[in-house]
């Protein structure tokens, strides 16, 4: 009960900051920290008195809970901060020299990640966001298929597609626009025990937008999931 009263608290603050005027950057982030003070003065308060709580199977289970709360408010905040991203400027990125740093950071943590195609031409995006893109559609792939391959493509028109492919469980065709809903979750297969709060996607698609990109899903033959992030034209 007391889980899912903060995650309407959050999903409804969440839904007042994506209604107020994109351009309104100083009165989004004002009432982000008062919504994130208010929720962890709380949460702080409930740890404090968890901690003085005998041990035993209640106080394992309260802890977890405040576990899931704060990892749901930090990353409700961080859904609503990517705004900073949506005004970030755009520059002149080594699109292949990025991917390959995003690659290699994944190696270095030991996560099996293989990298494919290459642009061969600088292009004009916002390299934060799109690195933060990346990670989300990553770690995704990582949780629930334990691997995930990053492939390059051209498009006819000039512009790029960055797919990331799974052989994970996947997503049922009917919900696969379902899940880029802000706390949205699977319930055969994304849920609490995989410790997400159904906000990567969410993200990820708020900050395509952002770059001017597309992202979608598709079911893969043969099983598991892809992602892909269809960039404009290379310039």
């Amino acid at each position: 009960m007391m889980m899912g009263n903060l995650e309407r608290d959050v999903a409804s603050s969440v839904a007042l900051l994506d209604r107020l005027p994109a351009a309104n950057v100083a009165e989004r982030m004002q009432i982000l920290a008062a919504v994130s003070h208010d929720l962890q003065t709380p949460i702080t308060r409930m740890r404090l008195r968890t901690d003085l709580m005998d041990d035993g199977p209640e106080r394992g289970k309260l802890q977890r809970d405040l576990l899931e709360m704060e990892t749901l408010v930090r990353e409700g905040v961080s859904f609503a901060r990517t705004l900073h991203n949506a005004v970030e400027e755009d520059c002149k990125v080594d699109l292949d020299a990025l991917l390959a740093s995003v690659a290699a950071d994944y190696a270095d943590a030991g996560k099996p990640v293989t990298l494919s195609g290459e642009c061969g031409t600088p292009i004009l995006t916002k390299p934060r966001a799109l690195r933060r893109v990346l990670c989300n559609l990553i770690d995704n792939a990582l949780k629930f298929a334990g691997q995930a391959d990053i492939e390059l493509r051209r498009k006819p028109d000039g512009g790029f597609e960055i797919a990331v492919l799974d052989r994970g469980p996947g997503i049922p065709a009917t919900e696969l626009e379902a899940v880029f809903q802000p706390f949205y979750r699977i319930e055969t297969s994304r849920n609490r025990d995989t410790g997400g709060t159904g906000l990567g996607l969410a993200i990820a698609r708020q900050l395509a937008q952002a770059l001017g990109a597309t992202l979608s899903l598709a079911t893969r033959e043969g099983g598991g999931l892809e992602a892909n992030l269809g960039m404009r034209k290379a310039g």
